[in-house]
């Protein structure tokens, strides 16, 4: 009986795998259900915060804030203040680089001057506007295009002659058409490493924050399989070809940034290391 129970066993711990594998590919393909129950509780839990006091805001030290309280004449620029901190933070290995920043919406044309004080002298920097006055803000170091940010022919005609590109701001005409074609149109165009910022993405139930959390589901596929033979590969997920190329996506107020990985990953693993586990989960 011994011998049959410790047979049994083994047969058992040769399975597990492929039972794990099998639930894997389970939940990977199961519909979810109740996920508006799920949206409504995490709306719930932010909207039972205390609203907070008021006080002056407490700021690292940024050039680009630093650029913009400077500008007290000349062309104009019109920024959320904490979008400073999210450009520095996602932008500052471009600085001093021969980086390539495209900016959609020029207006007055101040945060172009703005780009180049923070990349310094070797970036170029590329702007798009409906009005054709724009042209006056280009030189030697800046190009202007005009045109339709939501006519996918521009950006094709823009792509041939803007070849290589790492930034992407998004600041023109904030309609849902316009940021999602712009987007689909310059994200795959970015080199890798590349950075995409939408802005002004205001407002509860904004259809282009609806788009992003479906870019976010995607960011989430999993396709797993599990080894319990080999730690270095306990887990693995083959990515989709947006998972692949995707680092990550952020959401901040009023704007979201997306960064693209140095090179594209064809698995997502996770190792298993280390000697003492406990026996209630392999």
């Amino acid at each position: 009986m011994a011998k049959l129970t410790r047979a049994t066993e083994r047969v058992k711990r040769a399975l597990q795998p492929l039972a794990e594998r099998r639930a894997d590919r389970a939940y990977a393909r199961k519909a979810p259900e109740g996920l508006e129950e799920w949206h409504d509780r995490g709306r719930a839990f932010a909207e039972s915060w205390a609203a907070a006091e008021s006080a002056p805001p407490q700021h690292d030290e940024n050039p680009l804030r630093e650029f913009f309280a400077g500008r007290t004449e000349g062309r104009g620029i019109w920024k959320w203040d904490h979008y400073f901190d999210l450009y520095h933070r996602h932008f500052e290995r471009f600085r001093n680089t021969a980086v390539q920043i495209l900016e959609i919406g020029i207006y007055s044309g101040g945060s172009l001057d703005m780009w180049h004080d923070y990349f310094g002298p070797d970036c170029r920097v590329y702007g798009v506007d409906n009005e054709p006055a724009c042209v006056h803000y280009e030189d030697e170091t800046t190009r202007v295009f005009i045109g339709d940010q939501a006519d996918r022919a521009f950006w094709r005609t823009f792509r041939q002659e803007v070849p290589e590109l790492d930034i992407v701001v998004d600041d023109g005409g904030h309609m849902p058409d316009q940021q999602a074609t712009s987007l689909e149109e310059l994200l795959p165009h970015l080199r890798p490493g590349g950075v995409y910022v939408v802005e002004d993405v205001h407002g509860i139930g904004n259809p282009f924050a609806a788009y992003i959390r479906g870019l976010v589901e995607s960011l989430n596929a999993y396709d797993g399989i599990a080894d319990y033979k080999d730690p270095e590969r306990r887990k693995v997920s083959r990515t989709a070809g947006f998972q692949a190329w995707i680092g990550s996506i952020h959401n901040y107020p009023f704007a979201t940034v997306i960064e693209k990985r140095r090179a594209p990953v064809g698995e997502l693993v996770s190792p298993k290391h280390g000697t003492d586990w406990e026996p209630f989960f392999r």
